[in-house]
């Protein structure tokens, strides 16, 4: 029944926003349903039947962010409407196949630089096996979080926003179909995914990837005029894709980080998909004491709290998730609880309320500025920083990645990064222009 009203609640957004599937109010629904969907599939699997306080959770947090996204819509619709009419392209990101190139050299660098920090730190018979160790250490510890020293931490960073830029301008040379320069790009995007991959981050290295699909549909909807441009069939396409991704996330463990797992292939993509209802479930029958962790926002804001911790040498604010593995009839469900799983454990109700909303408030204003293009050849970056907004947002059902990933401390260093690097793209394709000018009139 969740599937059903959440599914209705997809289609009256997609309507109310002028058949918008890139909305954040949209993104945020289908991820839900998708999840509640899959638990359908499990519930004999696990002997579950959700309980009546999380079917109201839900749809209460679905119900806020609607709200408060039709509402900044509808504030900003105005200035949209005066802005969105140009069809000057302006916003084209240049492309300078040296400057790329020089890129991709950099890339190649820091991902050697980064494999011999980790086999040195986290040794072990196999590549994959110093891998594995590595993502244990850093998930379940305080240990292997700071191998990475200045500059090459700094530099990291750096080419973690190169893996965006890439899958930026991938997206933009399809969508204007020119190949300029394509296979530069391409490479760039699969090292990025490699330095991820070997990080043991596969969730960043799938962030790419919808940073390039995302991407693509945004600035094909730019060049026509702001018409929708995605068809059923695209979606079908897109559906699929990410079906044999999640089903690969098992095979990409074990081959590239050392990790196996007892669960069956139906059983590890439930974990994923699914189980973050049934695990809310068992965290909300727990009658828990919301908000005495004795931090404020202990879970919700976590990475922050730590990043202060770890620059002010505040031992009490350097500590690891509290999130308990669940089994339910004898089947590993994981330990992750939706985005509302933090906001209970901190404030409560209420906070489920509060945190929604202003997490609403704050990806209907970044979608807005993405959908200006009034930035010149700076758009690209919000377009950009709304890809990693939206993909927080479409994973909201399985934690809490907005105030993990997005409202941090960190985003601001990662915007910082991505202007640098777009600063630097503008300036050498400026430079060349200028000297392309002056051989012209010197000829």
């Amino acid at each position: 029944f969740l599937f059903i009203i959440l599914l209705c609640s997809c289609v009256a957004i997609y309507i109310l926003n002028g058949q918008d599937m890139l909305s954040p109010a949209f993104l945020f629904v289908i991820g839900f349903a998708l999840c509640a969907l899959s638990a359908v599939f499990f519930t004999d699997r696990w002997a579950y039947e959700m309980s009546p306080e999380v079917f109201g959770i839900v749809l209460l947090g679905v119900a806020v962010f609607v709200a408060v996204s039709y509402l900044c819509s509808v504030a900003g619709k105005k200035k949209e409407a005066v802005s969105a009419s140009s069809d000057e392209r302006n916003w084209i990101l240049p492309v300078n196949k040296g400057l790329l190139l020089a890129f991709v050299a950099l890339e190649a660098i820091v991902l050697y630089w980064s494999m011999v920090e980790i086999l040195a730190a986290f040794p072990a018979e196999t590549i994959p096996g110093s891998i594995s160790l590595y993502n244990s250490a850093i998930k379940f510890t305080d240990e292997g979080a700071d191998i990475f020293y200045t500059p090459l931490s700094q530099l990291r960073s750096i080419v973690s926003m190169l893996g965006y830029v890439f899958a930026f301008y991938l997206a933009q040379s399809f969508v204007l179909k020119k190949n300029q320069g394509r296979w530069i790009q391409l490479l760039g995007l699969l090292l990025a995914c490699a330095l991820q991959l070997t990080s043991a981050n596969r969730t960043v290295a799938a962030g790419y990837i919808f940073c390039f699909v995302l991407a693509f549909f945004i600035l094909k909807r730019k060049l026509e005029n702001d018409r929708p441009v995605i068809e059923v069939r695209a979606v079908f396409a897109l559906v699929c894709v990410a079906v044999l991704f999640l089903v690969s996330f098992q095979s990409v463990a074990a081959v590239l980080q050392g990790r196996t797992t007892s669960s069956d292939s139906l059983g590890y993509l439930s974990s994923y998909i699914g189980a973050q209802l049934p695990n809310l479930d068992t965290f909300i029958q727990s009658d828990p004491q919301y908000g005495s962790s004795g931090i404020f926002g202990y879970m919700t804001f976590r990475n922050s709290i730590r990043w202060i911790g770890l620059q002010f040498a505040i031992p009490e604010f350097v500590y690891q998730y509290d999130l308990p593995f669940n089994t339910m009839n004898g089947v590993s469900t994981g330990n992750v609880y939706t985005t509302f799983y933090a906001f209970l454990y901190d404030f409560g109700v209420v906070g489920c309320i509060v945190l929604t909303g202003l997490m609403a408030a704050i990806s209907q204003l970044i979608y807005r500025k993405c959908k200006l293009f009034n930035s010149g050849s700076y758009s690209g970056l919000w377009v950009i920083v709304y890809t990693m907004v939206a993909y927080a947002l479409i994973l909201c059902f399985f934690s809490n990645k907005f105030y993990e990933n997005i409202f941090t401390i960190s985003m601001i260093y990662k915007m910082i990064y991505l202007l640098i690097l777009f600063w630097i793209i503008k300036y050498v394709s400026s430079r060349k222009d200028r000297t392309s000018i002056a051989d012209r009139r010197v000829s």
